[in-house]
C-alpha cells in the first residue's frame, strides 16, 4: 500500500490521490485484506497505477472459478447452436440487365 499510494497522487494529484486510495481501503474492508494486497501487487508488477485496475483484478475470480465459469456458460449456450443458413438461393433473385444489377 505505501508503494500505491504516493503513484496515486504522482498520477492524480494529492487530493484525488488520496481518494483513490480511500476507494481501495473501502474495497479492501468488503474483500480480504491479502487478496487486495496481492491484486496490488498485480499491478505494480504490471506497471499500472491505477485503483480501477486494482478493483478490476481484487474481484476478478480465480482462475479455477473462471474454468468452471466457462463451462457453465458453454453449456448454457449450446442451447443457440444452430447451423448457418444457406443463403445461396437468394442470389437467383438477381438478374443482370445490361451491365447492371436489379433486384426483382
Amino acid at each position: 500500500m505505501d508503494q500505491i499510494w504516493p503513484r496515486l497522487e504522482d498520477r492524480h494529484g494529492k487530493s484525488r490521490g488520496t481518494k483513490e486510495m480511500i476507494a481501495l481501503v473501502r474495497a479492501g474492508l468488503s474483500q480480504e485484506w491479502n487478496k487486495l494486497i496481492h491484486a496490488m501487487e498485480q499491478t505494480l508488477s504490471l506497471g499500472v497505477t491505477d485503483s480501477a485496475a486494482i478493483i478490476h483484478i481484487l474481484q476478478m475470480p480465480d482462475p479455477e472459478q473462471r474454468r468452471r465459469y466457462a463451462i457453465t456458460l458453454a453449456a448454457d449456450l449450446a442451447q443457440f447452436e444452430r447451423p448457418q443458413p444457406v443463403m445461396d438461393d437468394y442470389d437467383l433473385l438477381l438478374t443482370p440487365v445490361s451491365g447492371k444489377v436489379v433486384i426483382q
